[in-house]
């Protein structure tokens, strides 16, 4: 009885061991594809997030100005096909 307590005992460290092994090795490849994951996005020379939303809402900015700018071009335009007026004296 004593023996199969003692290989039990046995299997059951060694398998505590083996998954402390494990998660050591995924610890390890996870920090590898990391670091390759953001040595690759640095090669693409992607913009980061804060940067794009200042230069989307500088572009939403500009898109209204124009807007407005053309609203008045077409009401100026109106106005200068009527024909004016003269005055009689």
């Amino acid at each position: 009885m004593v023996n199969k307590t003692k290989i039990l005992s046995d299997l059951s460290k060694m398998a505590l061991d083996t998954m402390s092994t494990f998660s050591g090795i995924r610890k390890e490849v996870e920090t590898i594809v990391k670091l390759r994951v953001n040595k690759a996005i640095n090669k693409m020379n992607l913009v980061k997030r804060d940067e794009f939303e200042v230069l989307q809402k500088l572009v939403q900015k500009l898109l209204i100005q124009n807007e407005k700018l053309n609203k008045k071009q077409t009401k100026l335009k109106k106005k200068a096909k009527k024909p004016r007026k003269k005055n009689k004296k």
